[in-house]
């Protein structure tokens, strides 16, 4: 169920603090962040941008967006992302397992729009992108 489906049922908008002192998983501003670096960009630059980041010697894996699915690019290697954004949850942190086994040092990906399923995939997406905890 999404966001907007408890809103619809209740008949208000949900109030979610920005911060919490309660700790359960996935909240951590890390959540399951591969050892790669995960970047996110704009869907129309993922390509060029994943491109750029391989010539200049970084070793690069893309999670490319559905409209590109089709497209050669020249990386380490990539997963396509499905169009049905279920399907896009459920394996999202297959596909980041997969490409960190893949030994790339940099994920180039670019967020759903933030629109029913899509929102928290982008969270999820951004969590993986987001500052590490100092060993």
């Amino acid at each position: 169920m999404t966001r907007e489906n408890l809103q619809t049922a209740l008949g208000r908008p949900l109030a979610v603090p920005a911060t919490s002192t309660v700790r359960v998983p996935g909240q951590h501003p890390s959540h399951y962040a591969p050892r790669a670096r995960v970047v996110l960009i704009e869907p129309e630059q993922v390509i060029a941008e994943a491109e750029r980041a391989q010539e200049s010697g970084h070793q690069v894996d893309v999670l490319l967006p559905p409209a590109f699915a089709d497209a050669e690019v020249k990386v380490h290697a990539m997963a396509a992302v499905p169009a049905s954004m279920p399907a896009y949850a459920r394996e999202l942190y297959a596909f980041l397992r997969e490409l960190d086994r893949q030994g790339c040092d940099l994920i180039i990906a670019s967020p759903p729009a933030e629109q029913g399923l899509g929102a928290a995939i982008a969270n999820r997406l951004r969590r993986a992108a987001g500052p590490r905890p100092a060993a």
